[in-house]
């Protein structure tokens, strides 16, 4: 039975030794980099045979030099780049053109319905294997598109090192298997690009496992960053191939809470099992400013290319199971060990773990005479002590900024600064802890404080074999470990060992706890917060929960007192780091040129914020930002506004076919853009669609509160649309015809030797509104 911590005799040398040690093994988990360093860089003149990052960000820089958003003149130059390269070493290239639609819907029936035609650049290297026909091919997949306003230096960079890849791979032996290369278009319009390679192309049924390649950052290591379907072969395998890129199935889950979380998007249509790859280091802005050849790491493109090289010659070679499999669960440990299982095996043992707390409340109930009232007021208690952890550390960040001045991913020099913010919340959370449960066990006793904390991270564990089997093994390893002890302290030959034995004991129940969870609450502390701060002290929270009998029985009053003084510190330590803020090489170009036909007038628009003297020079007619009334009515923001010549563009080019009444009340009508516009946007004002078409396309065919349309690179196509409605009202059709870059002729000349913006990072629109009585 747990002995009464007031009895407990005072800590021997021996205990203290374990104690420190524990604690010294806790600093280290804490606070080591996890990441072994990345190779340089090779330069330009590497052997043949190797990968060489120098020559990929030669391919770069020739991409990098403006934005290459779908359909715009930028995008069509990186599209004949990436086939000449592929023609110089002897492949045959060939360029996909497909029309892809894809429709988005939230809960309250706002629609938004895209449709592009993209154009991939794809190549096959055949494999020599005898049996190749019956085997499946090998593909390796990433984007060469860019957001409008950013020159997706980062973002085009595994389309870069593919290129290379492709032609270190030419020069060592050729491949059993066929290998497919895409370098797919539209991903930055909802993953176009590769959503027409697995719906329309025929080489997709030959695909038995697809490796993905992206960027969510400039620099950092990469990581395997999900596993869509994926089975034992192709875990085993990318273990083998790049055992230095990391991975498990936990972070997967954290990965996609993130802001901006990378998607596997329509490659998850394949009949295949997905691996994705990415870096998420020196994290990007929303719109890419910081997105520059300049800030890429080029240590990460090396590593990225090693691992395509090194994973392309493993698949390549391997005979490919194409089946997809279901959650597989799989994790490093500290040092180095991969475990690996899959997940059927997590609900099995979830009922294992409930046995065990059975089990363990049987003997609790007849060794230490466990009453029911007590341990129930546990077990409404303890998850309230967790919850109110979590919400105390959330308004520590809100009500504190001076303490987390470090903290930007964007700047790895401060991270000791973020790291020591973080022990200092884990500090002044663990004391917390040790004192909430002090008081609950002088109330309840330590047995039922113990046993409500593990019945508790017990539903929490069915939750997670639930919702998110992937990350079970966090909470379900320590958590049967823990049982395990809790019921061997409650049996005769366990309480009469010496108290070093049974300490002994209760730091080893704790060696799952702390090799699983510390690694992942800071991993998940510098992936989420601050968005996301109550996650890490909710593992936090599981690895104290699991400890409760160690620290009832061997955490002494100075204990709370010590983690107090250690967060005061650890946090004062935090807040003595300078502010950081990383100004990008170049500015995208905020302006924009809009010309509409309803006002028959043109316009230079620029959000609300600071202008610079050349724009306060050109928005003179206004001392602040105005919502402009007369172009986009009372619901746009403020913006600066003022007028400029109606030359810069062609407005649409429309003709109204019809005008449905009800009770068939629809808009009939076509349009060609004059200016080739990249992209045209329209939206239904005043009412609710129903079933719209574009050139006998279904778009929409359900009700909808609201309705977008975007269509991409249909150059000067007619369009047909035909838009019913609910009803019979008084409504409109905007469009907008969005074209990148600005007519530069009608702007005055900028100062000399300012700073220009991001190049064809501003934007014209062409506009009209439809309306239909």
């Amino acid at each position: 039975m747990i002995p009464d911590p007031d009895r407990t005799a005072p800590g021997t040398p021996a205990g203290i030794a374990a104690a420190l040690l524990f604690v010294v093994l806790v600093a280290w988990l804490a606070l080591r980099e996890p990441d072994a360093p990345r190779p340089p860089p090779a330069p330009v003149d590497a052997p043949a045979a190797q990968f060489a990052a120098g020559r990929a960000l030669a391919h770069l820089a020739m991409l990098a030099q403006t934005p290459r958003p779908i359909a715009s003149d930028a995008n069509r130059r990186a599209r004949g780049y990436f086939v000449g390269q592929l023609q110089t070493l002897g492949l045959d290239p060939q360029v996909q053109r497909a029309t892809v639609q894809k429709n988005y819907v939230d809960y309250n029936a706002n629609y938004e319905a895209i449709v592009g035609v993209v154009h991939n650049v794809l190549v096959r290297l055949p494999g020599t294997s005898p049996d190749r026909l019956r085997r499946r091919a090998l593909l390796v997949a990433a984007h060469y598109d860019s957001a409008p306003a950013s020159a997706g230096a980062a973002k085009g960079a595994p389309a870069a090192a593919l290129l290379e890849m492709l032609r270190a791979l030419r020069t060592g032996p050729p491949l059993a298997n066929d290998v497919i290369v895409l370098f797919a278009d539209g991903e930055h319009a909802g993953g176009l690009g590769m959503q027409a390679f697995a719906e329309q192309h025929p080489w997709a049924r030959d695909v038995g496992l697809a490796l993905r390649f992206d960027a969510g950052g400039s620099g950092g290591p990469l990581m395997l960053y999900n596993a869509r379907g994926a089975n034992v072969g192709a875990i085993d395998g990318w273990r083998r191939a790049a055992p230095s890129v990391r991975g498990s199935s936990l972070m997967h889950d954290i990965y996609q809470l993130a802001p901006g979380a990378l998607r596997i998007g329509a490659l998850d249509k394949l009949d295949a099992p997905v691996l994705q790859f990415a870096n998420i280091g020196l994290p990007l802005d929303r719109d890419g400013e910081r997105d520059s050849l300049a800030r890429l790491d080029g240590s990460t493109v090396q590593q990225t290319g090693d691992a395509m090289l090194r994973l392309a010659r493993q698949f390549g070679n391997a005979a490919l199971d194409p089946r997809r499999a279901g959650v597989q669960v799989f994790f490093e440990l500290p040092f180095g060990a991969m475990v690996h299982y899959s997940g059927e095996v997590v609900w099995p043992l979830a009922r294992l773990t409930c046995l065990l707390l059975f089990g363990a409340a049987c003997l609790a109930c007849q060794r230490a005479g466990l009453r029911y009232v007590p341990f129930l007021q546990a077990v409404f208690v303890v998850p309230a002590i967790a919850v109110a952890l979590g919400i105390g550390a959330w308004q520590l960040w809100l009500h504190v900024p001076e303490l987390h001045r470090a903290w930007n991913p964007a700047a790895p020099q401060l991270a000791r600064h973020a790291l020591a913010y973080l022990v200092g919340v884990c500090a002044l959370a663990a004391a917390g802890f040790v004192l909430a449960q002090r008081r609950l066990q002088r109330h309840t006793g330590v047995t039922a404080a113990a046993l409500a904390a593990l019945a508790a991270w017990t539903l929490v564990l069915l939750l997670a074999s639930w919702r998110a089997p992937g990350a079970s093994y966090l909470v379900a390893w320590p958590l049967v470990a823990a049982l395990a002890c809790f019921a061997a302290l409650h049996t005769r030959r366990v309480a009469a060992w010496p108290p070093n034995a049974r300490l002994a004991l209760l730091l080893a129940s704790s060696a799952p706890a702390i090799l699983l969870v510390l690694p992942a609450l800071r991993e998940t502390f510098l992936v989420l917060s601050p968005q996301r701060m109550n996650l890490p002290v909710a593992m936090l929270a599981l690895l104290l929960g699991l400890s409760t009998v160690l620290l009832a029985l061997h955490a002494r009053r100075y204990v709370a007192r010590a983690l107090l003084l250690a967060g005061l510190g650890s946090l004062a330590l935090a807040g003595t780091a300078e502010e950081f803020d990383e100004a990008p090489p170049a500015r995208a170009n905020r302006l924009v040129y809009y010309k509409d036909m309803p006002t028959w007038d043109a316009y230079w628009l620029k959000p609300a914020g600071p202008l610079d003297a050349w724009e306060k020079a050109l928005f003179a007619n206004l001392s602040r930002p105005h919502r402009f009334v007369n172009v986009f009515g009372w619901e746009k923001p403020e913006q600066w506004y003022a007028w400029a010549p109606r030359t810069g563009l062609e407005f649409p080019f429309i003709r109204i076919l019809r005008n449905g009444k009800a009770p068939d009340r629809h808009a009939d009508f076509t349009l060609v853009s004059k200016n080739h516009a990249p992209a045209i946007r329209l939206e239904v004002i005043g009412a609710r669609a129903l079933r719209t078409t574009m050139n006998g396309r279904v778009l929409t065919d359900k009700e909808a509160k609201t309705l977008k349309i975007v269509v991409y690179g249909m150059e000067d196509a007619l369009l047909h649309f035909r838009i019913g409605v609910l009803g019979d009202p008084i409504f409109a059709v905007r469009v907008e015809e969005i074209v990148p870059g600005l007519p530069e002729h009608l702007l005055p000349p900028r100062p000399v030797g300012a700073a220009p913006p991001i190049p064809l990072s501003g934007t014209s629109v062409s506009a009209d509104t439809l309306w239909f009585y």
